[in-house]
């Protein structure tokens, strides 16, 4: 991407909100104190019963040349929302918020400089219940910064890279493969730019803080879903990690994701993806890919070294599908 073209570009924020009002402030001004100009601010509500709604409009009556607010006439629930609010963009870059983060002023313009030919730019970011100003760089507050891995073989297993740290190419949102509706919209677009786009960019930089509650669209959705009374399992995965497995290898969002990885990749293109996509799909206990993932154990499972490694690397087909709810899609 040119220079002239980096500082020109357009930037669309998108962002759903559902009885946000506790939070929805704080995050409006963090957008509002960004250091580079934004093209305007899509806010897409999905039936607030709250003061949602009024906020909002007192923001749009401040800014009217940037807000451009959208009321869902029936609740469509967040990954309808999103996909739905972010058709209506009109910038060079889609950047997607979450109703109760806040941003760091510097966030956009750092993606829009980082981004270059690809289809996606990811950042780190700071995840705490209380937030610790940006400017303590205290141990503490180093703790908490989330760092997450893009490649593929990462996640093959998990979608680690929330929506609200992306930056998006908006001709990349435009593509008929870029949106499923049968999925996640945040782990199938870091899979579709990786293997039918122009790729993913990591800035290891944290440009904002997530505040995980219990009243979040994803915490509510887990707490419904939750068929294991373990929150923090220790031993657990290990043992019913299998039985899980079998159960989700039923569900039609399994296996349309794994059809999807293997019937794109290959033994020239990202070839260790496609060995555990056709590891994972076979009947029976996957013996085959747990020996991949130990063989592979630097990429499958960078967390750690050592013994400990090899010994979570050869079980993760397990300790990934122990209370996973990622593909219990509705």
């Amino acid at each position: 991407m040119s220079k002239e073209f980096t500082s020109s570009a357009k930037v669309s924020v998108v962002m759903c909100t559902y009885n946000g009002e506790r939070f929805l402030r704080e995050q409006m001004d963090s957008i509002l104190e960004q250091d580079y100009p934004l093209h305007e601010i899509i806010v897409q509500d999905d039936c607030s019963t709250d003061g949602t709604w009024a906020m909002l409009e007192d923001y749009q009556k401040r800014h009217p040349e940037l807000f451009r607010l959208f009321k869902n006439e029936t609740n469509l629930g967040f990954n309808a929302n999103f996909r739905t609010a972010m058709a209506r963009a009109t910038g060079d870059f889609v950047a997607i918020a979450d109703q109760d983060d806040i941003w760091f002023p510097q966030k956009i313009r750092r993606q829009v400089e980082t981004i270059g030919e690809a289809d996606l730019c990811f950042s780190d970011y700071y995840r705490d219940s209380k937030y610790t100003p940006r400017n303590d760089n205290s141990s503490s507050n180093l703790k908490e910064c989330i760092s997450p891995q893009g490649s593929l073989p990462v996640l093959f297993f998990h979608n680690i890279i929330p929506g609200h740290s992306m930056l998006l190419r908006r001709s990349f949102l435009g593509k008929k493969a870029a949106w499923n509706p049968a999925f996640y919209y945040d782990w199938w677009f870091l899979l579709v730019a990786n293997l039918e786009g122009n790729g993913v960019v990591h800035l290891q930089e944290a440009l904002n803080w997530h505040r995980p509650h219990a009243d979040s669209a994803i915490a509510q959705l887990a707490a419904k879903k939750r068929h294991r009374s373990v929150v923090n399992p220790t031993w657990q995965p290990y043992l019913f990690g299998w039985s899980d497995l079998r159960r989700m290898r039923a569900l039609p969002a399994w296996k349309m994701f794994y059809e999807y990885l293997e019937n794109h990749t290959s033994e020239t293109k990202e070839p260790l993806v496609h060995k555990m996509s056709q590891a994972i799909r076979r009947p029976g206990l996957p013996l085959r890919l747990c020996w991949i993932c130990l063989l592979h154990r630097a990429e499958v499972y960078p967390q750690s070294q050592g013994a400990k490694q090899m010994l979570r690397a050869f079980f993760l087909p397990a300790i990934y599908a122990y209370g996973n709810t990622a593909f219990d899609f509705e």
